[in-house]
């Protein structure tokens, strides 16, 4: 699995925007930095908003393990 850090910058202000190849929308580091863009942009409409780099890092997936502790809501009748 990979995960992306991509640095950005709102108004001169530096940031990072962590994702992972698990949510769908990120197919590729392209799409990575355009996730993290389109987001940070939606949350700040009226500033700059730019990308300055990314960092990418492959992960080893996750084992299944099933459920790995009980739903802790209970519903009684």
């Amino acid at each position: 699995m990979m995960h992306y850090e991509i640095f950005i910058s709102v108004d001169g202000q530096k940031g990072v925007v962590r994702v992972g190849s698990s949510y769908p929308p990120i197919k590729d580091t392209s799409s990575a930095i355009n996730y993290a863009l389109e987001l940070t942009q939606s949350c700040y409409p009226d500033s700059k908003v730019e990308f300055e780099f990314i960092k990418e890092y492959l992960l080893d997936d996750e084992p299944d393990v099933g459920y790995v502790f009980e739903n802790p809501l209970r519903i009684y009748h």
